[in-house]
């Protein structure tokens, strides 16, 4: 579970450094503050060995709302990574958790050589276009993975021992990967947690299934008591968040959820019973959250509710986008409860 974080050159944050993380981690500040920026380098401080293959995947998210930049395209799909553009100067990420020694990560651009010669003759190997390295340091131990792109294509480095993590965005989609979650669940019988979450939202909720009505494609459908079973996609983006978030609780112990704009899609009836959830649920499965978003609303119900449950884990961190650096403050649970009682808001 991290600790504390620092952030150097990544994405908008010239700076931040952050102490005192929580179990549950409430991130929240002013458009362009860089919540998210925040919660990708918590993604990749969690797990820097794969920081390559998590970059990736993280880009090819961003980018597939945008344009159609392809890995090859350094400019169009890695820049965007690195404060001010600046590649060759990268990106630091420090860390700090309670059960391993702090690490570092560094992500910079290689510069790139030309063709190697030997007595005046070129050699025959293929000199890349571009090199993108990725350093960890912990202790005495140091690894390194890059990604190099030369006339023969790209290929991602070898993945190492993968750390449970899931990212949840504003607008979910149920994957693959969701899918073979929650029927690992069935199997084991462990479904309920996942309907007990859902029927927060819906209190006809009495089953969740996988079927396939065509024979070509598994669904998620919920059984409602009146209507019967009833497609997920077709129940709205809230339930389809609530889905994905009792899926990865349930599905692995020790994991880090990160989940953008958590408010996103709920209505604000059911916040105190998510958040209720969510406490039980990260004790229960030793997880770490990490949620951003824009709602006073959400981060009093927060309060409230931990504080009703004598939970001590939450942390509510502002951020304030300064000149050369974004300051973060971390409000526990009571700083929270006694702005609330001042009336005064704390979301920036």
């Amino acid at each position: 579970m991290l600790t504390s974080i620092t952030v150097e050159n990544f994405r908008g944050i010239e700076r931040l450094h952050v102490e005192g993380l929580g179990r549950v981690n409430l991130i929240i500040g002013r458009n362009d503050s860089g919540k998210t920026a925040l919660m990708e380098a918590l993604l990749l401080a969690r797990d820097p060995r794969n920081a390559i293959d998590i970059l990736t995947a993280r880009q090819r998210m961003r980018v597939a709302s945008t344009n159609n930049a392809d890995l090859a395209d350094f400019d169009e799909f890695w820049l965007p990574i690195f404060h001010r553009m600046d590649a060759l100067a990268g990106f630091r990420i420090h860390s700090t958790s309670f059960a391993d020694r702090p690490s570092t990560l560094a992500v910079a651009k290689e510069p790139v050589d030309g063709p190697m010669t030997i007595d005046g003759v070129r050699a025959s190997v293929v000199t890349p276009a571009w090199t993108l390295k990725a350093t960890v340091t912990g202790g005495r131990h140091e690894t390194t993975s890059v990604i190099d792109q030369t006339a023969t294509g790209e290929k991602l480095p070898t993945a190492q021992t993968n750390i449970p993590s899931r990212w949840i965005s504003p607008s979910p989609v149920i994957g693959s990967e969701d899918i073979r979650a929650f029927s690992k669940l069935k199997q084991q019988g462990r479904d309920e947690a996942v309907t007990e979450l859902l029927r927060y939202v819906n209190d006809q909720i009495s089953g969740v299934e996988l079927l396939a009505p065509t024979g070509n494609r598994v669904s998620v459908y919920v059984r409602l008591r009146r209507e019967g079973l009833v497609p997920l996609l077709m129940m709205g983006e809230g339930m389809k968040r609530y889905f994905k978030f009792a899926v990865s609780f349930a599905a692995t112990d020790g994991a880090s959820i990160h989940i953008d704009e958590i408010e996103n899609g709920l209505h604000h009836s059911v916040m105190e019973p998510l958040w209720a959830w969510i406490s039980r649920a990260t004790q229960a499965k030793f997880a770490q959250v990490f949620a951003t978003t824009h709602s006073e609303e959400c981060v009093q119900a927060a309060s409230r509710v931990f504080k009703a449950q004598n939970d001590v884990g939450l942390r509510v961190i502002r951020l304030d986008k300064q000149e050369h650096e974004t300051r973060a403050v971390v409000y526990d649970r009571d700083l929270v409860e006694a702005a609330e009682r001042m009336g005064v808001e704390i979301r920036g």
